[in-house]
């Protein structure tokens, strides 16, 4: 009777052992940092972001990522990126230093293997390559030298690294397509160091573009320039596509729509595009009707769907969004309200003291300002710096001998109501509003666009 129940027993625990085990939909990103003092550090990926706690008592962080997608992602360690790889179920524990960088991190875990040599081949560049401005100053021969030896440094290195066989597959993949990227850049590049826009290679370089399938979901996900490389192949037939006076934005809508046919790398770029874009084109109802029609994701239409609504708010012939009390250059404040009523239009120029593009524009910007002095118009310039920055404001006006209305709001734009109502996602933005406060455009050709401003202001009669 003994015998029976224990063969029972020993049954039972052979039966609950076969049992399939859940399976593990985490992956858990722990270590220890030294020489950080924040506390969090964000790891970016494809599509991701997330900041990580860090304690600074016991130097280290512990997450745990649900449902993370395989690949490539950065840990940024204060001033420090960490490139590192995570899979959807397999933890990774890393040591580093977040001011030597000169001492690689330490991984330990599955793809301890896989990290080791993402940090070797971060350095593969600076010791070839140098930094970028050195290699795209070097001649054509230079350059195409330099850069057949990085890719096969790189590729010596992943042979040698021990990888799973799957990822050195697409590794592979990927250093081509960073090879590829960087002979498709050169020209441009090399145009600007040099400032010759004559600048042409020769017949004989390399095309490493023309023969790469731009319809990869899994390269998309997995590379980096890959990405970029597809968007800067795309925005280059944009502008050859684009008429004389059309509309960028919404030809690289029709662009990505024409030449990109797998789902997940179409939804991804259309939607990236109308995030950026659909507050700059000049063909608002066009464009929203286009992207709903290209675009299959109901989640990403939602959202397009609703910046559209709250553009209309800012569409010809409305109320323009007001701002009141704003810091004036020349003493006191001044309000929206103060600035209507007087029988001229509003040319606002929405502005920082950090924007490169913003300052490009002060010349042009102060040439229309007296060519049309004494006109119905009023110059008007929102600097959107924060609080911290309003000494180097006044002194940006001081040094560049800035005409027109100055106001200072004293936040970013994405704190500003102003700014928020005419969903400003990028600077320089131009505004034109009528004498009565109504809103004539919300993207008003830039003073660098010359003619159309020009035409512009001649169609209402400044």
């Amino acid at each position: 009777m003994k015998k029976w129940l224990l063969l029972i027993i020993a049954g039972a625990i052979l039966t609950a052992c076969s049992k399939e085990q859940p399976k593990k939909d985490y992956a858990v990103l722990s270590g220890k940092i030294d020489n950080f003092k924040s506390r969090k550090m964000t790891l970016k990926g494809y599509n991701y972001e997330k900041d990580i706690r860090f304690d600074r008592k016991t130097k280290t962080f512990n997450d745990t990522l649900l449902n993370i997608v395989p690949g490539h992602y950065t840990l940024v360690i204060g001033k420090r990126p960490v490139d590192i790889y995570l899979s959807s179920a397999e933890d990774l524990k890393l040591i580093v230093d977040a001011k030597k960088r000169t001492e690689d991190p330490i991984f330990e875990g599955p793809n301890a293997n896989i990290n080791n040599y993402l940090s070797e081949r971060r350095k593969k560049f600076g010791l070839i390559l140098g930094n970028a401005n050195k290699l795209f100053a070097l001649n054509e021969d230079e350059f195409l030298s330099k850069m057949d030896e990085y890719k096969s440094s790189l590729e010596d290195l992943a042979d040698a690294s021990q990888l799973p066989a799957d990822y050195l597959t697409k590794e592979k993949r990927n250093i081509q397509y960073e090879f590829a990227r960087n002979l498709n850049n050169y020209q441009a590049y090399h145009r600007i160091l040099y400032g010759d826009d004559e600048f042409v290679v020769s017949d004989s370089f390399p095309d490493e573009v023309s023969g790469i399938d731009f319809n990869s979901s899994e390269d998309y996900i997995n590379s980096f320039s890959y990405r970029n490389l597809l968007k800067e192949s795309l925005d280059k037939q944009a502008n050859k596509r684009k008429p004389e006076d059309g509309d960028f934005d919404l030809t690289l809508l029709e662009t990505v729509h024409t030449e990109v046919t797998d789902t997940l790398v179409k939804n991804d770029l259309i939607h990236q595009i109308a995030q950026k874009s659909i507050t700059y084109t000049m063909n608002l109802s066009e464009f929203y009707k286009k992207y709903m029609g290209y675009s299959t994701s109901d989640k990403n239409k939602r959202e397009i769907t609703n910046l559209y609504d709250k553009l209309k708010l800012t569409a010809k012939g409305q109320p323009s969004p007001k701002f009141e009390n704003y810091e004036n250059y020349t003493g006191g404040t001044t309000s929206f309200d103060d600035l209507i009523g007087k029988g001229k239009y509003l040319y606002i120029d929405v502005w920082a003291t950090w924007c490169s593009y913003c300052k490009k524009e002060i010349p042009l910007l102060k040439r229309y300002e007296q060519q049309y002095h004494g006109k119905n118009i009023e110059f008007v310039s929102i600097s959107v710096d924060t609080q911290d920055k309003k000494k180097k404001w006044r002194e940006t006006i001081e040094e560049k001998e800035m005409g027109g209305v100055q106001l200072f709001a004293g936040d970013k734009q994405d704190n500003i109501d102003f700014a928020k109502d005419y969903l400003i996602k990028g600077l320089p933005r131009f505004i034109i509003v009528d004498p009565e406060g109504k809103i004539v455009t919300a993207n008003a050709p830039r003073p660098s666009d010359g003619d159309q401003l020009v035409e512009m202001f001649e169609d209402l009669g400044i």
